[in-house]
C-alpha cells in the first residue's frame, strides 16, 4: 500500500485513457470538425454511463481495501464476487436502455443535423455495449484494491494501441479499406474495451485472487447492500457533476460550433493537466481505506495533506507548461482561427480551474476511502448546480462572456467545493463512518 507504488501505474493508466480519448478527437479532427463537436457532446453522455458503472466499483474498492486492512480476507473475496455480478446486471441494463433511447438523447441537445448524425452513429455503438466498460472497471478495481496497480496499466496500454490502430483503419484507408468514419471509430473503441476486459479477467485468475464465483447465492445480501449504499451515494455526486456538465454543454451549444469545438479541445488538453492529481487521489483512497482498517488514523490524516501539496504543484506546473505551448498544441487539432483563439483563452483559464480541481480529486477521494460519502455528495450537488451551472448561465449566456465565462464558472465551483472538502478532512469527522 505504498503511495508511490499505487500512484505511478495509475498515473500512466490515466494518461493512456486520456490519450485514448484524445486520439479519437485528434484523428477525427482530420476527418471532420463537426465529428469532433459530436464526440464532445457524446463524451459527456458516455461518461454518464461510466459513472453508473462506477456505482459498483467504488463500493467494492472501499470495502475490499478496508477488509484487507482488517485481515478479513474471506469477506473481501465475497465483496469482489458480489461486485462482478452486480456489474454484469448493470452493464446489460445500461446497454439495452442506451440502444432504445440513443436517438431521443441526442435530440435533446438541439445540434446541427450533421453533428447530430455523427453523435448518434458514435453513441449507438459505444453506449449499447457499455458492459465492456463496466466489467473492465470492476476487474481493474479488484486488482488495485489488492495492490496490483501495474497490471491494469499495461493492459490499457495494449488496448489503447488497438484503439488507435482501429481508428487509423477506419479513417485513413490503409490496405485499400473504405473510410468507415465515426462508426468505425466507435467500433474500434468498443473492440479495444472488450480486449481490455478479457485480459483483466485473465490477470485476476493469474494473480490467484480469491474469487469464489460459484458462491453467488452464499454471499449475504448485506454485502450487496453495502456495495450499493456506498456506490449510489458516490455515484450521486459524480452523476450530479456529469448531468450539470451536460447542461453546461447545452449552454455552449447555443454559442455556436466554434465554441463547442474549442470547449472539447480544451477539455481534452485539461485532462492531461489533472491526470497526476487524479492518480494521487485514487491511490490515496485505497491507502486511506487500508490504513483505517489497520487503525492508523493520525498517519493517514497527515499523509493525505502532503499528497495534496504534491498534486497541486504537479498539476499547476503541467497546466502552465501547456499554456506556454498552447498554440503548438492547438495547431495539432485545428487551423480554424476562431477555434484557436477560443481554445487558447480556455487554456489560460485552466491555470485557475485545475488548481481548484486538485482539492476535490484528493480530499474527496480520501473522504470516500474513509467511508464518508454522504457529505461530499450533499455539498457537491449544492455547489455544482448553485455555483457551476448557475454562473455558467449568467456568465456565458446572460452577460455574454461566452465559453470563457462558462470556464470560469466551473473554476468557481471547483475552488469553493474543494476548500470545503479540505476542512472536512482536517476536522476528522470522517472517523465516525469507518465501515469495518
Amino acid at each position: 500500500m505504498n503511495i508511490v507504488a499505487l500512484t505511478w501505474p495509475m498515473f500512466v493508466e490515466i494518461l493512456l485513457r486520456t490519450a485514448l480519448n484524445t486520439s479519437d478527437v485528434f484523428m477525427l479532427s482530420g476527418y471532420s470538425e463537426k465529428a469532433v463537436s459530436a464526440v464532445g457532446v457524446v463524451t459527456q453522455i458516455s461518461f454518464f454511463l461510466v459513472i453508473i458503472s462506477m456505482m459498483v466499483s467504488t463500493g467494492s474498492s472501499v470495502l475490499i481495501s478496508q477488509y484487507n486492512g482488517a485481515d478479513r480476507h474471506q469477506d473481501s473475496a465475497k465483496i469482489a464476487v458480489a461486485s462482478i455480478y452486480l456489474g454484469l446486471a448493470m452493464g446489460i441494463a445500461l446497454g439495452v436502455l442506451s440502444f432504445v433511447a440513443t436517438g431521443d438523447i441526442i435530440s435533446l441537445f438541439g445540434l446541427e443535423a450533421q453533428v447530430a448524425q455523427f453523435g448518434y452513429d458514435y453513441l449507438i455503438i459505444t453506449a449499447s455495449l457499455t458492459i465492456m466498460v463496466t466489467l473492465g472497471i470492476i476487474f481493474s478495481t479488484i486488482l488495485r484494491a489488492h495492490g496490483y496497480s501495474k497490471s491494469p496499466m499495461f493492459i490499457n496500454l495494449f488496448a489503447g494501441a488497438i484503439n488507435v490502430f482501429g481508428n487509423y483503419c477506419a479513417l485513413y484507408q490503409p490496405f485499400g479499406l473504405p473510410v468507415y468514419g465515426v462508426q468505425g471509430v466507435a467500433i474500434a473503441t468498443v473492440f479495444s474495451q472488450f480486449i481490455s476486459a478479457a485480459i483483466l479477467w485473465y490477470m485476476l485468475r493469474d494473480k490467484k485472487i480469491d474469487l469464489p464465483i460459484g458462491s453467488v447465492f452464499a454471499i449475504p445480501a448485506l454485502f450487496y447492500k453495502k456495495i450499493l449504499r456506498i456506490g449510489i451515494m458516490n455515484a450521486g455526486e459524480i452523476l450530479s457533476y456529469n448531468v450539470s456538465q451536460m447542461v453546461i454543454i447545452y449552454f455552449v451549444v447555443q454559442m455556436g460550433t466554434a465554441s463547442l469545438t474549442a470547449y472539447t479541445y480544451a477539455q481534452n488538453i485539461a485532462r492531461i493537466s489533472f491526470a497526476f492529481a487524479l492518480a494521487v487521489g485514487q491511490a490515496s483512497q485505497i491507502q486511506t481505506s487500508y490504513f483505517i482498517g489497520k487503525g492508523w488514523i493520525e498517519e493517514i490524516l497527515k499523509r493525505v495533506q502532503q499528497y495534496f501539496v504534491v498534486g497541486l504543484i504537479a498539476s499547476t506546473t503541467i497546466t502552465v507548461l501547456a499554456y506556454l505551448f498552447r498554440f503548438e498544441l492547438i495547431d495539432i487539432f485545428s487551423d480554424d482561427p476562431e477555434v484557436l483563439i477560443l481554445t487558447a483563452a480556455l487554456m489560460g483559464g485552466s491555470i485557475i480551474l485545475e488548481a481548484g480541481r486538485v482539492f476535490n480529486l484528493i480530499f474527496i477521494s480520501s473522504l470516500k476511502g474513509a467511508g464518508d460519502i454522504a457529505y461530499p455528495v450533499k455539498i457537491g450537488i449544492l455547489s455544482m448546480w448553485g455555483i457551476s451551472v448557475l454562473l455558467a448561465y449568467l456568465f456565458g449566456i446572460v452577460f455574454a462572456f461566452g465559453v470563457l465565462g462558462v470556464w470560469m464558472a466551473i473554476a468557481a465551483d471547483e475552488w469553493i467545493r474543494g476548500v470545503i472538502m479540505m476542512f472536512r478532512w482536517r476536522s476528522k469527522k470522517w472517523l465516525r463512518y469507518t465501515l469495518t
